[in-house]
Parts: C-alpha cells; sequence; structure tokens
C-alpha cells in the first residue's frame, strides 16, 4: 500500500524515539561550524557504524549518507550503497539531493524573520482570508495555525501521489494546488483545536510570504538564510534540477511504473514551499546548526516556534511548532530537540538539532521503498545508540 509523502512525513517526524537537554538562551544567529578539538569515541565510532549497518539493510535503499556533528569532537560522517544504480557509484557527501518537507523548516524560519522584522505589518495572528477570501473558514484560519499545522485543512492523501504517478513533470502552480486544498475535506475540528499535517498550510503560508513582501519565495529563501549561513549547494528547486554531483533517486511510489523508477528529473511543483528544496549533507549540518539556534529569529519569534504548538501533544512529548517538529520532555517542559524529516519519491532525509549538546544529525538516502519512510529505519537505528552525552534523555534542570 503506498503512503502519502506527506503523510511519510508526519508519521517519520512525530517518532523519534531520541531525546535532549534542556531549553537555554539561545543567540539570534547560528555560529559557523567549528574545527573539532578531540576525536570521536572509539566505541561510540563503531556502535554507529555498526547500526548504520544494520539499518540500511533492513531499508533496502540504494544508498544512505548520514552525519553525525558533536561540538567540540570529531566529526562523523558515513555512506552505505551508491548513489547511481546504473553507474554503481558510491555515496558522497558532496553529492545534492531533494530533501522534501524539511524545506517546512526553511519556509518557516523566513516567515518568522519576516514576522519578527516587523517591516512587512504581517503577524502569526493575521487570518487567511485577507489574501485568501474564498478558501475554507479563512477568516478563522490564521497565520499561526498555518505554521504549526493546526488549521484543520486536510491532507493531500493518496490523491497527491497519484497526480504525480500520472505526470512526474507536472508544471501545476501553487495557487492550483491551494485550490485543490481548499476543495479538499477539513477535518472534524475547527481551526485551531487539533494537529493534521498537511502541506496546504505551507502552500499558503508560502504565497502570504510573497504577498506580504512583494518577493517571490526562492528569493526570500537565498536572501534570508541560503546566502548569509553559506550554504552553497542547496536551493529552492521546484524545478527539482540537481547540480552535480548529485544523487539519482528511486521510487517505487508508483505502481504501473518500472519498480524501482529513476525520479531524478521528476519537478517538484506538487512540493514548492512544502518541499522543494535540494541540499548535501554538509549543507544539512549547517542548517541543523541554524534551526537549532534560531538564525536571524527575535526572542518573541524564538519562543513562539516552540511555545505555538499546535493541541494534542503526545504524551512523549512530541508536538509540531511553528514550522518545525519539536521534542520537549514532558514533565518539565524543557526543549530536548528540533527536527524534521523529508520524503520525496526517490529521496528521503532528515536533520535534527539536540538543544543539550548543540549536536547535529543528519540523513540524506536515494529511495522511498513505496512508503517514502524506509530511510527512517536507518535514522531510528543510529538515534538508539546516541550517548546522553550528546542526546540526553533527563532535564531535570531546565526551567519549563
Amino acid at each position: 500500500m503506498r503512503t502519502s509523502k506527506w503523510l511519510a512525513v508526519a508519521i517519520a517526524t512525530l517518532t523519534v524515539t531520541s531525546l535532549s537537554g534542556c531549553l537555554g538562551a539561545a543567540p539570534n544567529d547560528a555560529p559557523p561550524p567549528t574545527a573539532a578539538t578531540t576525536t570521536l569515541d572509539p566505541e561510540l565510532r563503531g556502535q554507529l557504524e555498526a547500526a548504520l549497518d544494520e539499518g540500511f539493510a533492513a531499508s533496502g535503499m540504494p544508498g544512505v549518507i548520514v552525519g553525525l556533528w558533536v561540538p567540540g569532537q570529531e566529526e562523523w560522517v558515513s555512506a552505505r550503497g551508491v548513489s547511481d544504480l546504473d553507474g554503481d557509484v558510491a555515496m558522497d557527501r558532496a553529492n545534492q539531493s531533494k530533501i522534501g518537507s524539511i524545506t517546512k523548516t526553511v519556509v518557516g524560519t523566513v516567515a518568522l524573520q519576516v514576522i519578527g522584522g516587523g517591516e512587512t505589518g504581517l503577524t502569526l495572528d493575521d487570518t487567511v482570508d485577507e489574501w485568501y477570501p474564498d478558501f475554507p473558514l479563512a477568516n478563522e484560519i490564521t497565520v499561526r495555525m498555518l505554521m504549526n499545522m493546526s488549521s484543520g485543512i486536510g491532507p493531500p492523501g493518496e490523491a497527491q501521489m497519484d497526480r504525480i504517478c500520472a505526470d512526474p513533470h507536472s508544471p501545476i502552480t501553487p495557487d492550483e494546488v491551494i485550490a485543490i486544498g481548499a476543495a479538499t475535506p477539513r477535518e472534524a475540528y475547527g481551526p485551531g483545536e487539533g494537529f493534521t499535517y498537511s502541506g496546504y498550510n505551507t502552500f499558503l503560508l508560502g504565497r502570504i510570504l510573497e504577498h506580504a513582501t512583494g518577493t517571490d519565495l526562492g528569493t526570500l529563501i537565498d536572501e534570508h538564510l541560503m546566502e548569509p549561513l553559506g550554504m552553497t549547494r542547496s536551493r529552492f528547486a521546484p524545478d527539482a534540477v540537481l547540480a552535480e554531483p548529485f544523487n539519482r533517486g528511486y521510487s517505487e511510489f508508483c505502481p504501473l511504473l518500472p519498480q524501482p523508477t529513476d525520479t531524478t528529473d521528476w519537478t517538484n511543483h506538487e512540493g514548492w514551499a512544502a518541499g522543494a528544496m535540494l541540499s548535501t549533507i554538509d549543507d544539512l549540518h549547517t542548517w541543523g546548526l541554524a534551526l537549532g539556534e534560531g538564525f536571524g529569529l527575535t526572542p518573541e519569534m524564538l519562543a513562539a516556534r516552540i511555545d505555538d504548538r499546535a493541541p494534542g501533544t503526545s504524551d512523549a512529548g512530541y508536538g509540531y511548532g511553528l514550522g518545525v517538529s519539536v521534542h520537549v520532555d514532558p514533565a518539565t517542559g524543557c526543549l530536548l530537540d528540533l527536527n524534521h524529516s523529508g520524503a520525496e519519491p526517490g529521496y528521503g532525509a532528515h536533520v535534527q538539532y539536540f538543544e543539550g549538546s548543540g549536536a547535529v544529525f543528519a540523513l540524506i538516502g536515494n529511495g522511498d521503498g513505496g512508503t517514502g519512510v524506509e530511510f527512517f529505519k536507518v535514522v531510528k537505528a543510529l538515534l538508539t545508540v546516541l550517548p546522553p552525552s550528546v542526546a540526553a534523555t533527563s532535564s531535570e534542570d531546565c526551567d519549563s
């Protein structure tokens, strides 16, 4: 059974089973990566390599590359498999890939920067009817609800994958996708009263940013994040054109196509603000630091992205904040980690920032196994071996 890429990412991001330290004051600018000062513990390195072997074998993906960066320690970057089945080319850290819904964290951060800056007058409490008056319940859905997925807008579901499989090079526009979202049955709860992971929220957010600023979303992302962070191998790319060197993607989503199908040249207009970023493992490290430290955010927006989680946070402390999956200690309210996963046909990715240690974990894979979550078998295997010094399971000293 196929799983919608939107649903797949929701499952992945909200089932992370790793914890970290306490919420502290975060600077407005993410620091650049620093040189290692000590070697990574050989025992931990061995455990990571063994876990990668196990997770990769279980995933069935053609290839995967992962990285763990702990401040003050030697990095660990390791790969398995191939980036190109035909050429039997090994995965490489320089390779660019599609990273899917991690895009939501990028767009969410830009939105918080724009709102925090105040120049446009855009606020978290503005309602959608100012830009899309005919959208169902537009006068009740706020920008905040779009960002934390509490609007009640229904998910794209199987229909989205059917469209992609029927026309992988579709030039569908953001407003055409939003119109599909408007016609999609709403969830049973009212705006702001529940949680449903739906990319239609981020499409609306992206277009609202364009209307409010008078600037296209790709330029906003470049000017606010990619250029100042030096993420030269990352791009907002609805055309999905990868730059050499890159990983080819292999999908089993479409039952009427060869299994697997090479999806490298499939466009990503269906993803747009919700999933059109390209990146590399090293740029994901940079982005993980920026995401964790709240690059360019005011103190008010820093707090809002964590505190304004959608209703229905589970007992395990998982919730969806303003553009990012948030994991807190349910006993204390301490921030443990920020994370997000991404899935596009033929690709999977994950990034995670651990608040206590400042460590970043990232993954890029080039297969979906027909579910979109096969890469998460690797994520889960690796997270289970991280020691408390990287991903602490206690946060007793945190002031909630």
